[in-house]
């Protein structure tokens, strides 16, 4: 099986663009998704461009800071940031479709225009299933990949994999929990993506972030002898995102 570890997150602060760095150079991590309006935007555009071996993906957000575009009212707070994606997925039936794509064309443009290819799409707090036809839309517009979050979707004409398992987070950052899922599915699944979160630790991402000391965990395991031989006894592999738009 081919096992992509997508690394989310990617700008959100200098640690998590250096962490993901050396989870692509010393790990197995092969792709990341970058949010367009994060921290430490520049830094990870400059980053990805130095390193045209890591697939940069899109992490296109409804629920993290605040929007690219200043009229998309059925998204953002009265502060003028993005609803909490308590409150999102509360009021997901007021979501205007339409605000959400222009909101979404607007990050991934913004990731473009700094010189950036892109690969793939996913979402910040895995909101796809409140917004999938947008993104199938602009998946086929911008001839990406996507992530497979909604397993019996409908993704004829994109780009992605078998399966997408986000059990590698918390308390589930263990060999166990990768070669589980792995065999879980090994009869009818040749490929599949692993959420994951890699980062060192600073004060930008604990300011932002509930989900940080985890970070470093995942880390270590990702750039550890443990997930190769974990990956080498249930006869997996990693892999870009890239590798399953062939």
């Amino acid at each position: 099986m081919k096992v992509i570890f997508n690394a989310d997150d990617f700008g959100l602060s200098k640690g998590v663009v250096y962490g993901i760095l050396d989870a692509y150079k010393n790990g197995v991590v092969r792709s990341t998704t970058m949010l367009a309006n994060s921290p430490a935007f520049d830094l990870g555009a400059e980053v990805a461009k130095e390193n045209p071996g890591l697939d940069i993906g899109a992490h296109l957000t409804l629920t993290f800071g605040s929007p690219i575009l200043k009229d998309v009212p059925s998204v953002t707070a009265p502060s003028g940031k993005f609803l909490a994606q308590d409150v999102l997925r509360a009021s997901a039936d007021k979501l205007d479709f339409d605000e959400v794509e222009r909101e979404f064309t607007a990050q991934i443009e913004k990731i473009m225009a700094a010189g950036i290819t892109i690969s793939h799409f996913d979402t910040h707090h895995l909101i796809e299933p409140l917004v999938l036809p947008v993104m199938q839309k602009l998946a086929k517009k911008y001839n990406v990949g996507l992530r497979r979050s909604v397993h019996d979707a409908d993704y004829i004409g994109i780009p992605t994999t078998d399966r997408f398992s986000d059990q590698f987070y918390g308390a589930g950052i263990t060999a166990e929990v990768v070669k589980q899922e792995i065999k879980k599915y090994e009869n009818d699944t040749k490929t599949m993506e692993f959420m994951c979160h890699p980062a060192f630790i600073d004060e930008t991402l604990l300011s932002l972030s509930s989900y940080t000391e985890y970070r470093i965990k995942e880390l270590t395991f990702l750039t550890s002898q443990e997930v190769l031989d974990a990956l080498e006894s249930v006869g997996a592999e990693a892999v870009s995102f890239k590798s399953v738009m062939k």
